[in-house]
């Protein structure tokens, strides 16, 4: 399994959107990403339903359900990933124990790491 920057993007994307609508634009000056990039990973992750998009002013995207219901698991596969495995399972394995990895408590572990 490899896990790319465009994961790390999304893992990104989904920390922004907390209980509020925020715009792509604003996740993109917060995060540092072009806002055509986010546009790429949102189709992914809203074709998941991991997230979900609100029109009218106002507008923008939110969690279409809380953090502890979202996983790491669930984000690799929205997202994609190119296994290059050779038989052993282990991408099964890492697969099977991310989905057990909720984003908040991934959120805290980062938020602890960024006060250090």
């Amino acid at each position: 399994m490899r896990i790319a920057s465009k994961h790390d993007a999304a893992l990104a994307l989904l920390l922004a959107l907390t209980d509020e609508v925020h715009t792509l634009a604003s996740i993109s000056v917060e995060i540092n990403l072009s806002v055509s990039y986010l546009e790429q990973l949102a189709t992914k992750l809203r074709g998941a339903k991991l997230i979900e998009s609100v029109r009218g002013p106002g507008g923008g995207y939110r969690l279409s359900r809380p953090l502890h219901d979202i996983t790491v698991g669930d984000i690799l596969t929205a997202i994609g990933t190119e296994t290059g495995r050779q038989g052993f399972g282990l991408f099964d394995e890492i697969q099977r124990r991310l989905k057990h990895v909720a984003l908040s408590d991934l959120g805290k572990g980062v938020e602890a790491s960024c006060t250090k």
